[in-house]
């Protein structure tokens, strides 16, 4: 009898990141999204319609969409989803800040406490992170996003103690800057950013795509936890 497919379930699937995951990680996984809006046409994903900025109804909403499916055990969670407002500090909103809080750090806070249950050794979390955790882009103020994605890499390491000894791996991928999805579109802003990188050029969805593969793939990172792996073309090793 064949054994049946790993589960992987994540967020941001509709992104560039998480379609270039998709591509990767099918058909070999069996892969359930959340997203907010209905269900498109995508037949390698199952979906789950819910709102991360939500957390009230999300963790119930998943946890019931699990259980319906008779999911009994999930082998990866990826948090991909994120918005950013470039706005400066004394200008950002309630709103802003709440919006980007909520879908960037609080929904992953709520649906790995959903997933927990389903998770058994050996289990992988990735958190896909920012560089703007880190350092702030002088092409524009986006403080609420930098604090979200520094709030992810923060949760990332206290989850990989709480959750090691389970056989529960947690680890983040910290992107740089990209042409595509959310990242630069502007070729003079990407030409700015790329001479600070040691690469000479932005990159792309689908080299960020393998370092989320192979921390969520056991037999290649069964020995790795609680780290950031930067994906950033070597952004700023420069001085």
């Amino acid at each position: 009898m064949n054994n049946p497919s790993p589960v992987l379930l994540a967020t941001g699937l509709t992104g560039a990141i998480g379609q270039a995951l998709v591509a990767l990680m099918h058909p070999s996984w069996h892969i359930i999204g959340i997203r907010r809006s209905p269900v498109n046409v995508n037949t390698s994903i199952e979906w789950i319609e819910a709102d991360l900025s939500d957390y009230d109804a999300l963790a119930s909403r998943v946890e019931q969409a699990l259980l319906d499916r008779h999911i009994t055990r999930v082998n990866g969670f990826v948090h991909v989803a994120g918005v950013v407002y470039s706005d400066d500090i004394v200008h950002t909103t309630g709103f802003e800040w709440e919006q980007t809080l909520n879908v960037n750090l609080r929904a992953a806070f709520e649906l790995v406490k959903v997933v927990k249950p389903f998770l058994f050794s050996p289990a992988s979390i990735v958190f896909v992170s920012s560089v703007d955790a880190l350092m702030a882009s002088t092409l524009g103020p986006a403080a609420a996003y930098g604090a979200s994605k520094a709030g992810l890499e923060g949760l990332m390491r206290h989850l990989a103690v709480e959750w090691g000894h389970e056989g529960i791996r947690v680890n983040s991928v910290m992107v740089g800057a990209l042409r595509e999805g959310m990242g630069v579109a502007d070729d003079r802003e990407a030409h700015e950013l790329s001479e600070h990188t040691a690469l000479g050029r932005l990159g792309w969805a689908k080299e960020v795509a393998p370092a989320i593969q192979f921390l969520l793939e056991e037999h290649l990172s069964s020995y790795i936890t609680g780290h950031t792996l930067r994906v950033d073309g070597g952004l700023n090793l420069a001085y």
